[in-house]
């Protein structure tokens, strides 16, 4: 978007555009399909419950719809689904004014402050995302947010869909012809780029990715706040307050400040890189994991929203039954294309829900499961069949293995012990891990478990099911663990479901200790008692651990340019990392302008530290490692150490003989390269595209 000379002002402009064209994709389907299935008593809410429903329904049904509709048709059938949509949406506000302010009158009364906090907080959690996420320029110095790190390979796959479509070519594996990458789980990367094609020149890839985080995060807090409405039904006043406090527990981090502070007093705190929450196998707190990978957490909201259906299901009528089954199917089918991981973990709890059901010969109930099952199974299957029809990752195991969470205080101690020692070991240490990781909700499960346990099964439906997800959360979090790459994956995503339910016990819990009772006249038990100010010490631990986490992420780049981070990092191998992000941006702005559309780029490969190719590049690599999904090993190690022998060459003969048979028309070269040293004599031979003080652009090849 070259409207404007500073980054920082593109940045916001099209974050803010990004945030406004979303709900095209994102909030108006689910509410055209809610008010016309009534799910969820659609037509019967407020109006900012209503929106609250179209956009944890949109999170449900837009991925798999949107995915079938690229996949089978073309991009003009989505944009003419999301015309239609938008058309009915603004059919359904007209003729709908006059019976809502009837239907909503005395209530609306009552809860004007409580929809006045909330558009608030909505228009607080936009600002904050934006300053959070939005590239800071000062001067020639560009500094990025440390989630740039993944970010790096999520914009670059939300650019190759906008290029190539579904499934998308990989963007960084070329040999010679087109690859497709189905190795992945992408359907949160197929919204975005919608948003990227719709906004053209004025939102780009990586302004539509942070739009979708502050997209995220609201549909977060509108599926807390429904799960706590649909779960404790009750009066409207009282309803809305529990809703804050869901919303303001999302803020809430666990006691990683407490060990990270007693870490940092003996060594120096760049172990972190930016992270806090790199001190241990980390359960990821809310902000990080909207910031990190939203994707993951719109799984998780697909799959309650599949749960919340399906015990209003078996309230209703048999047509209005056999909707919410249809509905929650889908957004099962949605959720694993979000995230294979966060789906597993699901779908383990729902096994384990069934045979219960089984058990207690709840035949009505059996049936209102296995269709959704099924549904999903039937919707999801061209993405199944890709995925197992790729034939790129050199390996056909099950990229999962059993292994007890890691605990870093312990295992530096430990290194050299069997593998069966260590694994009894980080057992017994297991309660002190989760104490850490979770702080305040670890006490409040405890509590919550501790009061509600007795009649568990006649009390409320929600609760039985919360009590599985929370199990499943724990074993799978404990005992299973990924192989795909270094970083445990399920062991960190396997606990969103979790953290989601012990968000929703935090409240109750706070409820209770607090002395605020809006669900009956129930006594406190002694559990309860007296543990109001050690519930509050957590809370303020929680809260700092956020805000410390925060201001992590965001600084840290600043910080690898002073004396504060030891170099060289992960970000950058000196204290230039702003200039050269500056430089960077600007030559792959020139590219994207300039080059055609199938022109194949080519940085030094072995060059790990370069996230700027992620997220300023929109086009195709012949090889790097920020999207090597699907590439076997030995592949990427034979094709990387092949083209990296490029940047130590010394004349454009050869250059131009490696090219050819690597299939680069453009080289990049930046100043951390050995060819750059002989870039005056290559520049007399042929001149550059582009150069500025850190990079330069030559084609090169035939």
């Amino acid at each position: 978007m070259p409207f404007f000379s500073n980054y920082t002002l593109q940045d916001i402009i099209g974050i803010f555009l990004g945030v406004v064209l979303f709900p095209v994709i994102i909030v108006i389907p689910g509410y055209v399909a809610g008010w016309f299935l009534d799910l969820f008593d659609f037509r019967l809410r407020q109006p900012i419950v209503r929106f609250q429903i179209g956009l944890i329904l949109s999170i449900s049904i837009s991925p798999i719809l949107f995915f079938l509709m690229l996949r089978f048709f073309s991009q003009f059938f989505a944009y003419g689904t999301i015309l239609v949509s938008l058309i009915l949406f603004v059919a359904i506000l007209y003729h709908e004014p006059r019976s809502l302010s009837i239907v909503n009158q005395d209530r609306q009364n009552n809860t004007n402050r409580f929809i006045k906090y909330a558009l608030w907080i909505s228009l607080g959690w936009i600002v904050f995302v934006t300053i959070m996420l939005t590239e800071f320029q000062t001067g020639d110095r560009l500094y990025f947010n440390v989630v740039a790190h993944d970010f790096s390979s999520r914009v670059a796959i939300i650019n190759a869909i906008t290029r190539t479509g579904i499934p998308p070519v990989n963007p960084s594996y070329f040999p010679g012809h087109p690859v497709y990458l189905t190795y992945l789980y992408y359907f949160w990367y197929v919204l975005c780029s919608l948003i990227d094609q719709v906004g053209g020149k004025w939102i780009d890839a990586r302004e539509a990715m942070v739009a979708s985080v502050v997209w995220c995060g609201l549909s977060l807090m509108a599926t807390a706040a429904l799960y706590l409405r649909l779960r404790n039904p009750g009066g409207s006043v009282k309803t809305w307050k529990s809703a804050l406090r869901g919303v303001g527990l999302v803020f809430i981090s666990g006691a990683d400040i407490i060990p990270v502070l007693m870490i940092s007093s003996v060594q120096k705190a760049d172990y972190l890189e930016g992270d806090i929450e790199h001190w241990n196998e980390q359960i990821t707190a809310w902000i990080g994991s909207l910031a990190w990978a939203p994707h993951h957490v719109a799984a998780m909201i697909a799959c309650l929203v599949g749960v919340m259906l399906l015990l209003q299901a078996q309230k209703q009528s048999s047509s209005d039954r056999r909707t919410a089954m249809i509905i929650a199917g889908l957004a099962f089918a949605s959720a694993f294309g979000l995230s294979v991981f966060v789906t597993i973990v699901f779908a383990i709890f729902w096994g384990i829900w069934l045979i219960i059901c089984l058990i207690q010969k709840n035949w009505g109930t059996v049936l209102v499961m296995l269709i959704p099952a099924v549904v999903g199974l039937i919707a999801i299957s061209p993405f199944l069949l890709d995925l197992i029809g790729n034939s790129n990752s050199g390996s056909a195991s099950i990229p999962l293995t059993i292994a007890v969470r890691a605990f870093w205080p312990v295992g530096i101690f430990i290194q050299g012990y069997p593998t069966l020692v260590r694994n009894v070991i980080y057992l017994l240490a297991l309660p002190i891990n989760y104490f850490l990781e979770l702080g305040f909700f670890f006490i409040a499960g405890f509590l919550w478990l501790q009061h509600y346990s007795k009649g568990i099964w006649k009390q409320n439906p929600f609760f039985v099911a919360e009590i599985i997800i929370l199990a499943t959360s724990v074993l799978v979090g404990s005992f299973v663990r990924s192989t795909v790459i270094l970083s445990n994956d399920i062991g960190w995503r396997a606990w969103l479901p979790g953290q989601f339910i012990l968000l929703i016990w935090g409240v109750d819990i706070i409820e209770r200790a607090f002395n605020h009772n809006p669900h009956g006249k129930r006594p406190l038990s002694p559990y309860l008692k007296g543990t109001s100010s050690q519930l509050k010490v957590f809370l303020i631990i929680g809260l700092l651990t956020t805000l410390m986490d925060i201001v992590f992420l965001r600084a840290w780049p600043f910080l690898v340019d002073s004396d504060v981070a030891r170099i060289p990092n992960s970000f950058s191998m000196d204290k230039q990392l702003g200039k050269r992000t500056f430089a960077a941006r600007q030559a792959y702005e020139y590219m994207n302008e300039n080059l055609p559309a199938d022109t194949v780029i080519q940085i030094n490969p072995t060059d790990k530290v370069d996230r700027t190719i992620g997220l300023y590049a929109n086009r195709q690599v012949a090889i790097s490692v920020h999207t090597a999904f699907g590439i076997s090993e030995q592949e990427l190690e034979r094709k990387i150490s092949i083209v990296s022998s490029i940047f130590k060459e010394e004349n454009w003969r050869s250059i131009d003989e490696a090219c050819n048979n690597n299939f680069i028309t453009t080289l990049v070269v930046n100043d951390l390269d050995e060819l750059w040293n002989n870039l005056a004599d290559l520049e007399k031979q042929r001149a550059p595209l582009y150069k500025n003080q850190y990079y330069a652009v030559f084609r090169c090849g035939r």
